[in-house]
């Protein structure tokens, strides 16, 4: 095939290949067949959202070649993406509510809203927000644009142990994404509920494909009906694909370097489904297989609700990294929420003898339990940076450079007498199409965790020096 006069947009290729489009699209953008999509103006966006602060003290290196015997160690190896701030404030220090005042509902809702907060009772945990957070202000400012308007889903939310240490008695404190509230809405209706099951989670971005795909592609139905049986019958939708990306092999002439991309893209979509899912055959006695078909597959068991031993959910954890990394491979979404706890967490690590929840840690005073626990934290942070820059955007960039990844964390304790919300160690990864400066300490100087949020509204296209409360906020602090 020649090249075409004007590059094919993933749009064209879907009314021609559907489903497999998905996939050819970034190999022929880097043969320089396709159009390149709007990263460097629309990084993605990730919350990373981790519970409990860092230890301060014991998370203040002075240059990030050496992060040695700090929690966030396991992060060195991506030390030039990063930027570590020293010294920034949630809520000035201080909670910021109508009403009563406790520090885990400023940590939460002043970390991902920097906005005031109300209760319904006098406790964190019945604590909620009329205000939107800032994984979905940035999702629907790329809801609005022309240019992204076949990105499927405008945000992803998922996790794996979302929850804090009392949801019995009242949930307030497991939230991390909110939109503006609406006239009819409960008290907790404005909050999305991430998705713990990674079956769940795939399925989604499974349909979600298939009707992109179905909206214009020349055979909408067949891609649906495909899609359909391979979902219900749990078996590797990309065997489906298989026939299509042999046959665009051929026509646009790939070379072997360009061939073995497209075959590791085919490879890391079937190895996505491989690890979200598992078949479980019933026995059959010989009474009672006559004409009896083994029973239905099961749903995926990498479910992390209403877990907080670390132990089980840390393979939830890196099934929703490849889950992430899939999303973002196939430009499924450009923003995803990711909560690995909630905030007053009761996670517990028995393998590394830490039996009490992360939360009473805190007000016991156990530094090095904390710094065990947070550096589990940081492993799974360093896991979704490197998922992130194994991504080809074309053109010499990684997936990690376009993207903006916040590490979000609530207010730090060493005592029974209280929470801080002071000289919180917030981490920034990736350079946001170019915007950001990494392998930087930045100290905040007393500003607020709201002008981070800032930098990554303009990293994404939004020109504003506010969010959250305006009083909170001095413009962009990168």
């Amino acid at each position: 095939m020649g090249r075409p006069s004007e590059l094919l947009s993933r749009r064209d290729l879907i009314k021609t290949y559907g489903l497999s489009a998905l996939l050819l699209h970034p190999v022929l953008r880097s043969m320089a067949y396709a159009a390149e999509t709007p990263l460097a103006t629309a990084p993605r966006y990730v919350m990373f959202f981790k519970g409990g602060s860092f230890y301060p003290s014991k998370t203040n290196p002075s240059s990030l070649t050496n992060l040695a015997g700090t929690p966030i160690a396991p992060l060195q190896s991506h030390a030039s993406d990063l930027i570590l701030f020293k010294g920034m404030n949630i809520h000035g220090g201080s909670p910021k509510a109508d009403g009563y005042q406790e520090e885990h509902a400023a940590g939460v809702y002043g970390c991902t809203t920097g906005n005031r907060y109300k209760y319904s009772k006098n406790d964190a945990y019945y604590a909620y927000t009329d205000n939107e957070s800032i994984d979905i202000r940035i999702a629907n400012h790329y809801k609005s644009r022309a240019d992204l308007k076949d990105v499927p889903i405008a945000s992803l939310h998922v996790g794996g142990g979302a929850h804090s240490d009392a949801d019995n008695v009242g949930v307030g404190n497991r939230y991390i994404s909110f939109r503006n509230r609406m006239a009819g809405d409960t008290r907790y209706g404005n909050a999305i509920e991430p998705m713990q099951d990674a079956g769940q989670v795939f399925d989604t971005l499974m349909r979600a494909a298939s009707t992109s795909c179905g909206v214009a592609s020349n055979q909408p139905s067949g891609d649906k009906v495909k899609m359909g049986a391979a979902l219900t019958n749990r078996t590797s939708v990309i065997d489906s694909m298989l026939s299509d990306l042999d046959d665009a092999k051929r026509r646009f002439g790939m070379d072997s370097e360009h061939a073995r991309k497209l075959d590791g893209l085919k490879e890391n979509w079937s190895q996505t489904q491989k690890s979200a899912q598992k078949r479980v055959e019933a026995p059959q006695s010989s009474a009672s297989a006559k004409g009896r078909q083994c029973a239905a597959p099961s749903r995926p068991t990498a479910n992390g609700a209403n877990k907080k031993n670390l132990d089980d959910l840390s393979p939830v954890h890196d099934q929703m990294i490849s889950l992430i990394k899939f999303a973002f491979e196939t430009d499924l979404t450009r923003v995803a929420a990711f909560t690995l706890s909630g905030a007053s967490s009761g996670q517990i690590w028995p393998s590394k003898g830490i039996h009490k929840a992360h939360h009473t840690l805190e007000h016991n005073g156990d530094v090095d339990s904390l710094v065990k626990i947070d550096t589990y934290y940081s492993e799974k942070f360093a896991g979704l940076l490197t998922a992130l820059k194994s991504i080809d955007d074309g053109g010499g960039k990684t997936a990690l450079h376009n993207s903006s990844v916040f590490l979000g964390m609530e207010c730090w304790s060493n005592s029974s007498s209280g929470h801080y919300l002071t000289n919180i160690p917030f981490i920034l990864a990736g350079q946001g199409g170019g915007r950001f400066k990494t392998g930087q300490i930045v100290d905040a100087k007393g500003r607020n965790n709201n002008d981070v949020h800032i930098s990554c509204l303009n990293a994404a296209g939004v020109e504003t020096n506010t969010f959250g409360l305006a009083s909170l906020c001095k413009g962009p602090i990168v």
